[in-house]
């Protein structure tokens, strides 16, 4: 009885202990709530997030896609120039922008294109040629694979410090060239600024 007692005991004072102190076991969070870790000197998935959302909608806003030759409009996406001071996969950012793009309904992004170096489906290029030559056709003339416009992008970032609180702003910019003419015919920009205390080591 005593030994049951001790253990009871020592669960009772472990709950407790958790709960003063805040323990708490790994669970879901909402991905664009508020419980998000914020780390001002990196960016993070919802940074993406947003400035793909931001450019996107300004995008959408000016109507340019609806003034292009072809509806929806073709358009083929070049890599992210990243002149952050971070590494990391540029593409993580491209992807939510051409989600966001395609689920506009307002374009199709060309997959098959040559024009590029290497198509970036190479499979789906396969089954084009293949179609193509089904039809005594050649694929390489293909006016399918011409994108209408095309979009460029860049990341740059700003930092700032006021005594011990560091700032970060991350800026994303962004054109879109009209292939017919050669010419911008938008660009936006879109930003996420974020502040947090400075470290005990860098900044």
């Amino acid at each position: 009885m005593r030994t049951l007692a001790l253990v009871l005991t020592t669960t009772t004072s472990l709950a407790l202990l958790c709960l003063s102190v805040g323990c708490q076991s790994d669970h879901y969070i909402q991905p664009n709530g508020n419980e998000l870790v914020v780390n001002a000197d990196r960016m993070n998935f919802q940074d993406w997030s947003l400035l793909a959302d931001q450019v996107v909608q300004s995008m959408m806003t000016s109507g340019v896609l609806m003034r292009l030759p072809s509806q929806p409009a073709g358009i083929m996406l070049n890599p992210v120039i990243n002149t952050t001071t971070q590494q990391f996969d540029t593409d993580a950012i491209m992807k939510k922008i051409r989600i966001a793009l395609l689920n506009s309904g307002r374009c199709e992004v060309i997959m098959t294109s040559e024009l590029g170096g290497v198509p970036e489906d190479k499979i789906a290029r396969g089954a084009q040629d293949f179609k193509a030559a089904q039809n005594g056709l050649d694929n390489r003339l293909n006016p399918q694979n011409v994108p209408d416009a095309t979009l460029t992008a860049k990341l740059i970032e700003d930092r700032a410090r006021s005594g011990s609180t560091r700032q970060v702003a991350y800026v994303l910019q962004m054109s879109l060239t009209n292939t017919t003419s050669g010419r911008a015919i938008w660009e936006g920009e879109a930003q996420v600024v974020k502040q947090g205390q400075k470290s005990s080591v860098g900044f």
